[in-house]
């Protein structure tokens, strides 16, 4: 023997239990790049009254803000705040959360196919020093510039190649 389901009080019931579900509404957008504003500029703070750890905690909020957001801005500016604190905490601490941080948005960069990310992130892992890093950013750069079509984004690729072509 079947059972006849009937529709319309299933119907009804989805309804008001998707109804009851918590929404996220898009103001919170704002406030995830402010939060990793912020704890970069706690971060700073510390940095000033000469506090490593608190500079340390501040860092790692910010890290986990700007890893939350998504995008490759946040974790550009998150890498450049772990080098700012390289004389506190030390350059090899420093630097390996700086090159975590850069990768990231390297490979987010490439994901949304951004040139200024991944041209940002090459130029954060010259500064580093890391030529076979900066090489591969090059590479990426070169690809995008050329599937765009774009003249202007060519001659930036160039730049940039120039830039770093001595250290590479």
């Amino acid at each position: 023997m079947q059972r006849k389901i009937q529709t319309a009080p299933l119907i009804l019931l989805l309804l008001v239990a998707a109804m009851m579900l918590p929404t996220t509404p898009t103001v919170f957008a704002e406030p995830d790049r402010m939060d990793w504003t912020a704890r970069i500029a706690d971060m700073d703070q510390a940095l000033k009254r000469g506090d490593a750890s608190a500079t340390q905690a501040a860092w790692r909020e910010a890290y986990v803000a700007a890893h939350v957001s998504r995008g490759w801005p946040a974790m550009i500016a998150v890498g450049d705040a772990a080098m700012r604190a390289s004389g506190l905490v030390g350059a090899q601490v420093s630097e390996v959360h700086a090159r975590r941080s850069y990768l990231t948005a390297l490979l987010r960069a490439r994901r949304q196919a951004s040139l200024d990310g991944v041209l940002a992130a090459g130029d954060a892992f010259g500064r580093l020093g890391d030529k076979a890093v900066v090489k591969q950013a090059l590479d990426v750069a070169t690809d995008l510039a050329e599937r765009s079509g774009d003249g202007a984004a060519r001659r930036r690729v160039q730049s940039f190649q120039t830039q770093w072509a001595p250290r590479t």
